[in-house]
């Protein structure tokens, strides 16, 4: 066993997308990729970060204590700012009256993590859930995933790991083993597209991908359809047929999700003071999503759209 202790930053209850069943989601915090347009831009630093939501904010100045060490300081024009090249902690995120601030990141043991999963047990039994990792990427820290996916299994509890694949080879072969639930992004099968958008190498993911494939895991394809990136007939064909290669030993149907773009994050960003650089007011056409849907029908995955 591992006693290490990792930054997560959430713990999601009764969720009903991200795998059978109601599921809590373990959000670790840190990610191997930049995506543009990230619905979770407080997931990709691995450190943890203060939100700060200026709506809210009443000026009390609670957080400028001098105890807090500069951590939030006076904002010109009225309100506060937040240091960013200092580390975050709860301490003034705490005193704000008007949860104005928000800490993304929690150190927890494995131990901690099961501890406050298992609570959840009920409701996983009755409706045929589990616990599904998210993130981030899960598998950025593969040493707590692998000790917390060991003991709930343990536990007779499922888990599932939502993964964008981009890490070391070596870092899949010890999951291998544990019947887990792979729920892969499949975001692109261009290398130059790719890179531009998500600062990512392509190659050693589409090779981690057609290794999870050949093992014989459970594995559900999600491509994430993003206008000025991949939603386009070339670029969706590409994928299905990428997709529709992959070794089945299980010779089962698999399930693809087709997963819309949307802008529910930018608040997010401004609270962590980042620029959305992705290009905004734009979505995937119904009719495009349905229609490359029933594409991927005809090679054989049953789809779904949304989670």
């Amino acid at each position: 066993m591992f006693l290490v202790a990792i930054m997560i930053f959430d713990l999601q209850r009764f969720s009903t997308h991200d795998g059978p069943g109601i599921r809590t989601v373990v959000f670790f915090k840190g990610c191997t990729l930049r995506c543009a347009w990230c619905a979770n831009p407080e997931s990709q630093a691995f450190e943890a970060e203060i939100l700060h939501n200026s709506i809210h904010c009443i000026d009390c100045h609670a957080c400028l204590d001098p105890s807090f060490g500069g951590l939030l300081l006076p904002a010109e024009g009225g309100g506060v700012r937040v240091d960013r090249s200092k580390p975050a902690r709860a301490a003034p995120v705490e005193a704000c009256p008007s949860l104005a601030l928000r800490l993304a990141g929690r150190e927890m043991t494995a131990a901690e993590i099961v501890t406050e999963l298992m609570k959840d047990a009920p409701f996983f039994a009755k409706s045929g859930g589990g616990v599904t990792f998210s993130g981030g990427e899960p598998l950025a820290s593969p040493h707590l995933a692998l000790e917390v996916a060991n003991l709930l299994i343990a536990a007779g509890i499922t888990v599932a790991i939502e993964t964008s694949l981009a890490v070391r080879a070596e870092v899949l072969g010890p999951f291998l083993a544990l019947p887990i639930l792979w729920l892969a992004d499949l975001k692109h099968v261009d290398e130059k597209r790719f890179i531009a958008a998500t600062g990512g190498r392509l190659g050693p993911l589409l090779a981690n991908m057609r290794s999870l494939a050949a093992s014989g895991a459970e594995l559900e394809l999600r491509i994430p359809v993003v206008p000025g990136f991949n939603a386009d007939d070339a670029s969706i064909g590409a994928m299905l047929d990428f997709a529709a290669s992959l070794p089945n030993p299980r010779d089962r149907p698999r399930h693809m999700d087709f997963l819309p773009y949307h802008e529910l994050a930018l608040g997010k960003y401004a609270m962590l003071d980042r620029d959305y650089t992705w290009t905004r007011g734009d979505a995937p056409a119904k009719h495009d999503v349905g229609r490359w849907a029933a594409q991927a029908q005809a090679l054989g995955f049953i789809t779904s759209t949304g989670g």
